[in-house]
């Protein structure tokens, strides 16, 4: 019987022995199969203890930790970050060694942490580090770490930030940029106080009609040798640099391009606010140099001025847009000055509420019985009126009369120039339709049309439109157009006059302002146009030699090509004299007649044809 005991006895403990055989054997088996599949992760794969020590790493990890995983086997974890790294993650290491999976949701804790990690070189790279849960053995609990060097992700990251924060062209920093920029650095100022700086924003004077004139390939390479004089005149002590590569990656600008001819410059370092007014100085000097221009000829180098506003920090503001508005107003107002700087005062103020004021009132005026025309005739000896040139006014129910120099450059800039050109389009078209169908038809009516209106994709049915629907004869309508419209896409604006003479016979065009460009007078031979008008600026300075010349030289020019001129600015006899006796007969200016109203220039035509005047209030009717 004993003996019988002792046989069951053997058989259990040989089953057990061999059920423990199996289970080391599967175990082993495990082991293999997941260590076989460690080797084969690209990823440096670690197992750590409860006591933040090494168990296991994989070959990867020589790749991330620059050393052979043996060699960190029951090494601290830790040494494979920075000590002050690894102090400032512990903690959150040690929540995901501690929570499972509904903790770290209910922790907020994602199941990865980027932190820098320390190769056995010494370097520091980025890691990712995602982390298993932990789970029990006999040596305690052990936690899986996966672990990522992510430079290149960081590198990629770094250039897709850099490309949203920088300026294409100029590499400078732009307006998302001097955003955050501007934003820590007022909050510096807020938490040390005692500082003062300054924001200059700058504008290019005179820089839209070169780019409008020759080409914007010309434009670009100006702005990139502007940014490179503006970079030289920035002091060492204003911190001014630029990101150049991912090693700078976190660096503050301080110069910013805002786009087109436009430019912000912090100076976050000050003394005393008339430091800001050197380096405006020393700004306006350096962009004042002659810029070559590539591949040009008759334009070897061109001039440009900047006119420079500068809002002081924090006597001028310390919120982004009172400082950002309060720079411009006075950018502005040293624009009207030209070539200068100017400080921001409290009184401009009141210009700033004048411009919002006349863009809100603009927007509001289009279409409405406030925009009237009046027109200056052009007077031909011998004839008497031959034509008329439209001319806007802005009739403000409690200003009156608002002059077109005070709201037209407001309308280029804001776009509201595009529905008021249609609306001067069809009052100058609604009436030269009146005076054909009143016995005028050898008038004719010029109307001056801006570059935006130009660009205007919907600008031939619009003209389109007008004509047709007051049956206007395009034998007496003209269009005045900038030698910019011109310059900018040659063969387009050719083509898109060529298509709009052929669809209207008899409609021509005229180049207003002519010889204040950049074009060469030889380039006229391959626009589609029918008459020059000869700058005011030249005929009113007949008395200077120079201007003698050049009015004489587009006289000669004019007729030889067989085009018609017309000569703006006549203002006395001298002038007139002067043009009849070089072949230009056709006079615009003060001398013979200044813009008048629609039914002041209708009498002047019954007075001049002796036609009976009709009762007609025509002025008041087409203002309708």
């Amino acid at each position: 019987m004993e003996q019988r005991k002792f046989q069951i006895v053997d058989s259990l403990e040989s089953e057990e022995n061999d059920r423990i055989a199996q289970y080391e054997r599967e175990l082993e088996d495990l082991h293999n199969r997941y260590s076989a599949l460690a080797e084969t992760s690209t990823d440096a794969i670690v197992q750590i203890s409860e006591d933040y020590r090494i168990l296991y790493a994989n070959s990867a990890s020589m790749g991330v930790f620059q050393t052979d995983p043996a060699t960190l086997i029951d090494t601290p974890f830790a040494d494979l970050f920075p000590p002050a790294e690894y102090k400032r993650t512990r903690q959150t290491i040690r929540s995901y060694f501690e929570a499972n999976l509904e903790d770290r949701q209910q922790r907020g804790l994602s199941n990865h942490l980027e932190l820098l990690g320390l190769t056995a070189a010494g370097e520091i790279v980025p890691l990712e580090i995602s982390f298993g849960l932990s789970v029990s053995a006999e040596q305690g609990r052990i936690m899986t770490c996966i672990i990522r060097d992510i430079t290149e992700r960081k590198k990629t990251e770094r250039k897709l930030r850099y490309l949203a924060y920088h300026d294409k062209l100029t590499d400078l920093g732009n307006r998302d940029l001097f955003a955050l920029s501007l934003k820590e650095y007022l909050n510096e100022v807020r938490r040390y106080g005692n500082t003062k700086g300054a924001l200059l924003f700058l504008d290019l004077d005179g820089f839209k009609k070169v780019n409008d004139t020759l080409g914007h390939h010309v434009g670009d390479a100006i702005l990139v040798e502007c940014t490179r004089r503006l970079r030289n005149c920035l002091r060492e002590s204003d911190q001014i640099f630029r990101v150049e590569g991912e090693e700078r990656e976190g660096a503050m600008e301080d110069l910013f391009r805002f786009g087109g001819d436009e430019f912000v410059v912090l100076l976050p370092q000050l003394q005393d606010p008339r430091e800001a007014a050197v380096v405006a100085q020393k700004i306006i000097k350096d962009i004042r140099k002659p810029y070559p221009v590539p591949d040009s000829v008759s334009f070897p180098y061109i001039s440009l001025g900047v006119s420079v506003g500068i809002a002081v920090v924090p006597d001028d503001g310390m919120e982004i847009p009172t400082l950002i508005s309060n720079a411009d107003v006075a950018m502005y107002r040293a624009k009207e000055r030209g070539n200068t700087y100017m400080f921001f005062t409290k009184e401009m103020n009141t210009q700033v509420t004048r411009r919002l004021q006349l863009e809100e009132g603009l927007r509001r005026a289009v279409e409405t019985p406030q925009i009237r025309l009046h027109f200056q005739p052009i007077h031909r000896r011998g004839r008497g009126v031959v034509g008329m040139e439209a001319l806007v006014r802005w009739m403000h129910p409690e200003e009156g009369e608002i002059c077109p120099d005070d709201f037209v450059a407001l309308a280029e800039e804001t776009g509201v120039i595009i529905p008021l050109g249609e609306v001067i389009l069809r009052k100058a078209c609604r009436f030269l339709g009146h005076l054909q169908h009143h016995g005028f038809a050898d008038l004719f009516v010029s109307v001056n049309i801006s570059p935006r209106q130009f660009d205007d994709p919907l600008f031939e049915r619009k003209i389109v439109n007008a004509i047709e629907r007051y049956r206007v004869d395009p034998r007496g309508l003209k269009f005045e157009v900038t030698e910019g419209v011109f310059m900018r896409h040659p063969e387009s604006a050719s083509k898109r006059i060529h298509e709009l003479k052929v669809q209207f016979p008899g409609l021509s065009f005229v180049i207003d302002d002519f010889g204040t460009g950049y074009s060469s007078f030889s380039y006229l031979s391959q626009l589609p146009v029918d008459m020059i008008k000869i700058d005011q600026s030249f005929v009113m300075g007949l008395n200077q030699t120079h201007n003698r010349k050049i009015v004489r030289s587009i006289i000669n020019l004019v007729k030889s090509m067989d085009l018609g001129v017309v000569a703006e600015g006549v203002m006395d006899e001298e002038h007139a004299r002067y043009l009849e006796e070089h072949d230009c007969y056709n006079h615009q200016g003060f001398f013979y007649y200044r813009p008048m109203t629609v039914n002041d220039l209708l009498k002047l035509l019954w007075r001049e044809r002796k036609i009976r005047q009709t009762e007609t209030d025509y002025g008041e009717e087409c203002e309708k």
